[in-house]
């Protein structure tokens, strides 16, 4: 009798043991990322996007929430970080590192200020190593957040005494405030903390230079390159300068010029998603501007006055077209009627910024009537220098 039970108990172990296995089991060279969040209506699109790269990247999934989780599956040629967001909802969502594993992502999902969106909060990611290093590597700015916050807080008077000033108009006020020994300690402090962020920037990337961490390092701390990270760039091992990562920094740093060239794309869509064609748009001009902008970049819509008496001056041998790199029809739309621009104006809908290597706007591009590229990344003033 007990050597029967004894019997049964191991049986039963076994096939527990095994049912574990098989319920983890991860196909060699896939991912399966499973969300947890019990906040997420039903029916919720969730996509999943390339991030880290400084390129304006399309999803390469999506998934739908169905009783607060989602599933993402496919695979990856190397640990790649990701942008998991709500469709359509903004930016919410949250940053993932993947690899190929079985990963699960917990936390909580929270309606953002104002009733606006959600806010995820209380990320919690088991199953990518990956994900666990880029935590611990990007603390670096939650210590350096710390640093900023305090010379904030020291200074919040007089920058306080100053947004009133402005908003009131008052130079005569404003002028006094900037001159005054509290504004000169709170410019003194902002600007040592720049530099402690740049060489700590620089240390880490410095001490990762010898992996793909270390350009992806340099990308994500960034919002964009200048040559003034080539010599960072230079340090980086071969393997380094090879990775996925190393070759997107190099892409930034040493960006293919097209002057002389045909443009990179002259793929324009109306609000219709239909094609424009370029050769209509340049009919009679000698010249074409693409203007590349956006609802919420500031300089971008200061700058239009001075934009459109170009315009006025010049418009029967020059045409423009305002290319918006916004992600929603109706942010564009309504900053398109609000500006009411008197040429062509469309949605990046065909990768336009992507292919131009846009990395900051406001960006102009000046075009012959053929399409080929005159100058690039140029100024108001120096396209009127190029016409002349």
């Amino acid at each position: 009798m007990r050597k029967t039970l004894l019997s049964k108990t191991f049986f039963t172990a076994a096939v527990l043991a095994l049912a574990v296995i098989f319920s983890s089991f991860q196909p060699e060279g896939k991912y399966t990322i499973t969300g947890h969040f019990s906040e997420l209506p039903d029916g919720t699109v969730m996509e999943m996007i390339p991030a880290g790269t400084h390129k304006d990247e399309k999803p390469v999934g999506t998934a739908i929430v169905k009783s607060g989780q989602f599933t993402f599956t496919g695979s990856v040629d190397g640990p790649r970080y990701f942008f998991v967001k709500i469709a359509d909802g903004g930016y919410s969502g949250f940053s993932l590192m993947v690899e190929n594993a079985a990963i699960s992502v917990t936390g909580k999902a929270a309606p953002g200020k104002g009733g606006k969106g959600l806010t995820f909060s209380d990320i919690q990611v088991k199953g990518s190593q990956s994900h666990a290093a880029y935590e611990e590597k990007s603390s670096l700015r939650s210590r350096l957040n710390v640093l900023y916050e305090a010379y904030h807080e020291r200074g919040k008077a007089v920058t306080d005494e100053l947004t009133a000033a402005r908003n009131a108009k008052d130079t005569v006020l404003q002028k006094k405030i900037m001159t005054s020994d509290a504004w000169k300690q709170f410019e003194k402090e902002e600007h040592e903390f720049f530099q402690t962020v740049g060489n700590a920037i620089d240390s880490l990337v410095i001490a990762n230079k010898d992996t793909w961490w270390g350009p992806f390092l340099l990308l994500n701390n960034f919002s964009y390159l200048t040559p003034e990270q080539k010599p960072l760039f230079e340090q980086f091992s071969k393997e380094a300068k090879e990775s996925y990562y190393g070759q997107a920094v190099y892409a930034n740093l040493y960006p293919k010029s097209y002057i002389g060239q045909k443009a990179p794309s002259l793929a324009f869509a109306d609000v219709n998603k239909q094609p424009v064609s370029f050769a209509s748009i340049a009919k009679g001009k000698k010249y074409v501007v693409v203007d590349f902008w956006a609802s919420w970049c500031a300089p971008c819509r200061k700058a239009v006055p001075a934009l459109k008496a170009f315009y006025t001056e010049n418009s029967k041998d020059v045409e423009i077209i305002s290319v918006s790199i916004d992600k929603k029809d109706t942010d564009w739309t309504k900053a398109d009627k609000e500006e009411n621009f008197p040429w062509h104006s469309y949605l990046d809908r065909q990768g336009l910024a992507n292919a131009y290597q846009v990395k900051a706007i406001p960006a102009m591009f000046l075009l012959d009537a053929k399409g080929i590229v005159v100058a690039e990344n140029v100024t108001l003033d120096q396209i009127r220098e190029k016409i002349k």
